[in-house]
């Protein structure tokens, strides 16, 4: 596997100083195309994956894709940049769904006005919370308070790790369209363009 995530890496650092390829085009092929290398020699496992995840959130499995370094074979993300997928690694799925994101947006509203206080953490989270929001992004670890849907999210999630999807935590989030995922991953695209890979 070590030597499948070098190329993966040394592929993904061409394409970042290549001018020609637009920070869309690198986030379509290598986050919302193929196979992820944790199932590079398992293609049906993705599937099946996908499909389990689809079916708690009543989508299509075409809505369900995997990110992070569980996808890439390394990390992009600011803190643990090129960091190569390890055992220690989580599996990130994204739901990209604006039904869902709206069904979560509704319920959230409808729960929030019943809320008559909140504690400072509850409050510093729900601040937190509507960061994301904003970039269209539900992170369920930031759900406010005792929100019902909260603990049966983090149940079913719990229930698909470490078990034959692989001996990993999985973990999963949402966001609207793709449009707000590109977006939030096209930062990330052009911060690593200004470095230089040779």
């Amino acid at each position: 596997m070590k030597e499948i995530i070098e190329n993966r890496k040394s592929v993904f650092k061409a394409e970042l100083n290549n001018d020609l390829i637009s920070d869309t085009v690198i986030i379509r092929k290598n986050l919302l195309h193929g196979n992820p290398i944790i199932y590079h020699d398992d293609e049906d496992k993705y599937f099946f994956l996908k499909q389990k995840v689809a079916n708690f959130f009543n989508v299509s499995t075409t809505k369900v894709v995997m990110v992070g370094s569980a996808k890439l074979g390394f990390s992009i993300a600011p803190k643990k940049i090129w960091n190569d997928f390890n055992e220690e690694s989580d599996i990130d799925i994204v739901v990209i769904s604006e039904t869902i994101f709206d069904e979560y947006w509704q319920e959230l509203l409808n729960f929030n006005i019943n809320v008559k206080a909140r504690s400072e953490q509850e409050d510093k989270n729900y601040r937190e919370f509507l960061e994301y929001f904003l970039k269209g992004w539900i992170r369920p670890d930031l759900f406010p308070f005792n929100y019902p849907k909260k603990n049966e999210w983090f149940e079913f999630f719990k229930g698909i790790s470490y078990g034959k999807y692989g001996n990993y935590k999985i973990a999963g989030a949402i966001f609207r369209n793709e449009y707000f995922f590109e977006q939030y991953h096209s930062r990330n695209i052009s911060r690593l363009r200004l470095e230089n890979y040779e």
